[in-house]
């Protein structure tokens, strides 16, 4: 006989999962550590990331238990996120990136020998380097170079000039830190295509030899230290080639079982897919702290405008809006988290084939991201916007407040706006998804126009069929005015110029509808009543917050009218109205479960709160 759980705890699984882990208490544990003044400049911020990377690394299952496996991933992805960002930014880029690769591109990481070790234990801080910091779409022209050498089987690694300079979040020059790098390998007088190659940057003493790194290089709204790195003949050995299958015999002839430069491409950059698999989760977990505290700081929060002195903050309609709004957004990206790993899990051997056979190629026009795996990378897309939006609002809400760093709405603002670009430029994306979609419904005659919704507004179906019926509109235009200009003799740039705003369009509706979906399809899972009485209002409410930040977009294609846009405030304060008594059990439930320090926002008392977190003897995460 199966137990029903009462509506907390069916929410609290619903968001965080349904088996109990035991990692969770461990990487609080790590990541609520004390002790440790905060670093009083770049250097010892670097060095302090390091330190904080080799604990997670003593707390973790090994590396290839470890990437295997897509909820832990998520759960680490989750609880370093919304205790420190920069610190997740590193550990994305040693887990995800930095041995992921190695694990996905070669049959024996042991063969790395001490390189492999250094890595596993995060003696040596992994990093990843593929952009070049010279040309745009810099991923699909790679020019830094490995030149095979048939004498020794060797490889000479080289920077040609310094727009092919890599730009990666290298940390201090003195301590050790080993980059997987995207090279273009040189054999036998010809172009191979892209491989990766695991390389030593630096130890102790500085960088190693023919490694040349910049000066620091500060990005704000990710404190990390960032740098330009170049290489003047740097030799690999050939286990240090991840190659994947390919072999280059003694006349300098490589034999590559994928059989085209953009199939290899493709399969170098594949740890993408491990990224935006949890990436959402992580995105998710800072989007639900951001509402959660902005909205117990609203609600302890009293205003003393005319209207009603001594009012709290939270009774003003537009703040309800707002910030009910926000959380209903961090629900919605948490299940487009859900979705994500979902899709990863069942994808993992599809993928593999399907660029093991040349990929997607009508898919990679702007960079590879799509190709690899659209829906991931869409998924990716939208997450970081929606959780920028969300942080940036929350901020806004909360006024100066919003804006103070032991608040932490700015660091998570930050992370998620930088991260728009980072891990695979959200806007090229987006213009290759629409562009593809397009093409293939060209092709295929998919698309048909879709009805406008038939169900209220305030319904949670409602938003589902609006995305739906937008994507199918916006597609079935794109197509036809292709096919109008493929007739017309127009190919390549000359085709496609007039038309990139209406395909980044049709990639954020194909996005807005799996993320619509995603959160129709967790509501399904529901069976409580008590529980769906809570979140069939909050579903709701996404969609009608949605469909007023898109109404100009929904109008244009017809899918909504005005009447339904101008009744939108209404629906917005109905469905308000129906969640205000379930707030208390939303707040505790979305609330992070993670290792998140607390912060003077959510206090019942700010004022005092605040002050004993400026109290230098106050003992901080270390």
């Amino acid at each position: 006989m199966t137990t029903r759980l009462p509506p907390r705890g069916e929410l609290h699984d619903l968001i965080n999962g349904t088996s109990p882990d035991p990692l969770r208490g461990r990487l609080h544990a790590a990541l609520t550590a004390t002790g440790e003044p905060p670093p009083a400049g770049p250097e010892e911020r670097a060095h302090r990331i390091h330190r904080r990377l080799r604990r997670l690394a003593d707390t973790l299952p090994p590396a290839a238990e470890l990437l295997s496996d897509p909820r832990r991933l998520a759960l680490l992805s989750e609880c370093v996120a919304v205790a420190d960002p920069p610190l997740y930014m590193a550990t994305l880029s040693h887990y995800a990136l930095c041995l992921g690769s190695v694990l996905a591109l070669t049959d024996d990481p042991a063969r790395l020998g001490s390189q492999w070790e250094a890595l596993a234990s995060a003696r040596a801080k992994g990093v990843f380097m593929v952009t070049e910091i010279g040309d745009a779409s810099s991923h699909l022209g790679i020019r830094t170079t490995a030149q095979f050498d048939p004498r020794t089987r060797e490889f000479r690694l080289n920077t040609p000039d310094a727009g092919a300079a890599k730009f990666s979040s290298v940390g201090s020059s003195r301590m050790p830190q080993t980059a997987v790098v995207c090279a273009r390998v040189l054999a036998g007088g010809a172009d191979r295509g892209v491989f990766s190659f695991v390389v030593d940057l630096t130890d102790e003493h500085g960088p190693r030899p023919g490694v040349e790194i910049s000066r620091s290089i500060e990005l704000p709204a990710l404190p990390m230290d960032y740098a330009l790195v170049r290489f003047h003949g740097v030799r690999l050995r050939h286990e240090q080639w991840l190659r994947d299958g390919a072999r280059i015999d003694d006349a300098g002839a490589c034999h590559d079982p994928l059989g085209t430069a953009d199939a290899r491409l493709q399969r170098t950059l594949c740890v993408g897919q491990v990224l935006w698999a949890t990436l959402p989760s992580a995105m998710a977990a800072m989007a639900r702290e951001c509402a959660v505290q902005a909205l117990r700081f609203s609600a302890h929060r009293r205003a003393h405008g005319r209207l009603a002195p001594g009012a709290s903050v939270l009774t003003y309609r537009n703040q309800q809006h707002a910030l009910l709004g926000c959380l209903a957004e961090s629900f919605a990206l948490t299940c487009a988290g859900r979705t994500a790993r979902e899709i990863w899990t069942r994808s993992r051997a599809v993928a593999a084939h399907r660029t093991a056979t040349g990929g997607r190629a009508d898919g990679m026009a702007f960079a590879p991201w799509t190709a690899v795996d659209r829906p991931l990378a869409v998924l990716k897309a939208l997450t970081v916007r929606g959780t920028a939006r969300v942080a940036a609002e929350c901020q806004h809400r909360c006024g100066v407040a919003g804006f103070l760093q032991p608040n932490l709405l700015a660091g998570y603002h930050g992370f998620a706006h930088a991260f728009d670009s980072a891990g695979g430029d959200s806007q090229l994306i987006l213009l290759d998804a629409g562009r593809a979609l397009a093409a293939e419904g060209a092709h295929h005659g998919r698309y048909t126009a879709a009805p406008a919704p038939a169900v209220p507004a305030d319904h949670p179906a409602w938003w589902p069929a609006v995305t739906r019926a937008q994507e199918a509109r916006l597609a079935g235009e794109l197509h036809r005015t292709l096919e109008r200009r493929t007739q017309a003799g127009l190919a390549g740039l000359e085709l496609w110029n007039p038309l990139l705003d209406a395909a980044r369009e049709l990639g954020e509706a194909y996005g807005s509808r799996l993320v619509a979906e995603s959160l129709a399809g967790a509501l399904a899972a529901v069976d409580d009543p008590g529980l769906l009485a809570a979140l069939r209002p909050l579903a709701a409410l996404y969609g009608a917050v949605e469909a007023r930040r898109l109404a100009g977009r929904l109008q244009a294609t017809g899918v909504l009218g005005a009447a339904a846009v101008r009744a939108l405030p209404a629906v917005l304060d109905g469905l308000c109205d129906r969640l205000l008594p379930h707030l208390p059990l939303l707040e505790e439930a979305m609330s992070a479960a993670h290792g998140a320090p607390p912060v003077p926002l959510g206090a019942d008392d700010y004022a005092a709160a605040l002050t004993e977190s400026l109290d230098p003897r106050s003992e901080r995460p270390s």
